[in-house]
């Protein structure tokens, strides 16, 4: 006998080393979750987040509960971290896994049935993902706009928000357009119309909006009732004019979960938040009023979920040196 035969898995198959945010292949999915342990330690994490996370569920309408919408989960590299909260991910959403090899599938959740032995645990789990939730999971870096500035986290958020809905994530004034064409049912009318005169499909022209001004124009005037002149303003001022708050973002994300009912719940999920903030006072203020207002407008229904390789207290050291309470 060799050693490679008192495995049940096959030892030379392909292994992912490094779990990363962005992958969705389903034969990786597959692999996450099949081949997770839940070891003691990550069994109280699962405790600890579940616990706050039912708290916010059964009390919306406690402001100290609905406050403390905001994790960090801090490790070295290796420790699991971002499999961490990529597992969240999937479980949060009860994601429906695929295994190309055999063709079957299983919701996140199942997976789980064997792996923790706490039945009130795995009870608490089921009753999270028994609801709505959209999970908006992401690495920071990837989506920053190196040219956002201290508002580089704001417009992450915002961008992978749009991007979560269907929107336009590189052109946040174009995103709003088709948000407000969604609200008067009227985005499928203007597709229609700007391929009319376009020629060419919107969804996968509108980040080049800008060499489509006149079929644009000529789009929302059909679609929208719009005169000629009024549409060539919007398109002429609707970016410069764009201005977007952190307070106007919770309020948009407010809006959205109230569109879609009372038990509608978001959590973001940056990934490396650490390290893209560094020893940038403004982006740790960013991180945190976002996780305030997100809380406190969203009424506990708008979580902030992020990594970094060192823990919350070093990191606001390292921004704020004497200043640290301040955070």
């Amino acid at each position: 006998m060799q050693i490679k035969d008192l495995f049940v898995r096959d030892l030379f198959r392909p292994i992912n080393g490094v779990v990363k945010a962005d992958q969705h292949d389903e034969a990786i999915v597959w692999q996450e979750l099949d081949e997770y342990v839940v070891t003691r330690e990550l069994d109280k994490h699962f405790r600890q987040f579940f616990d706050a996370y039912l708290a916010a569920m059964d009390n919306p309408k406690d402001p100290v509960v609905t406050s403390r919408m905001g994790v960090w989960v801090s490790g070295f590299f290796g420790s699991g971290k971002s499999h961490f909260i990529k597992i969240l991910s999937y479980l949060l959403k009860n994601h429906e896994a695929h295994d190309p090899a055999t063709a079957e599938s299983k919701n996140a959740v199942h997976f789980f049935d064997k792996k923790i032995e706490d039945a009130m645990l795995l009870s608490d789990i089921k009753r999270t993902v028994s609801g709505n939730t959209d999970v908006v999971l992401f690495n920071i870096d990837s989506k920053a706009d190196n040219k956002d500035g201290k508002d580089a986290i704001l417009s992450v958020f915002l961008r992978v928000f749009n991007e979560m809905q269907g929107f336009s994530g590189d052109a946040p004034h174009i995103a709003n357009l088709e948000r407000a064409l969604l609200k008067d049912d009227l985005l499928e009318t203007f597709h229609k119309s700007f391929q009319e005169a376009a020629g060419k499909e919107w969804m996968k022209n509108r980040d080049a909006f800008g060499l489509y001004r006149d079929e644009v124009i000529q789009a929302l005037c059909k679609t929208k009732g719009m005169s000629k002149e009024s549409a060539t303003k919007w398109f002429d001022e609707a970016e410069e004019k764009h201005k977007m708050n952190i307070e106007g973002f919770a309020k948009l994300v407010k809006e959205y979960l109230d569109s879609k009912g009372p038990s509608q719940r978001i959590v973001f999920l940056a990934d490396e938040v650490g390290q893209f903030i560094g020893q940038d006072t403004h982006l740790m203020l960013n991180l945190q009023t976002i996780t305030e207002d997100l809380g406190r407008i969203c009424g506990g229904r708008a979580w902030v979920i992020v990594t970094s390789q060192e823990d919350i207290d070093a990191v606001v050291g390292e921004v704020r040196g004497t200043k640290a309470n301040d955070f």
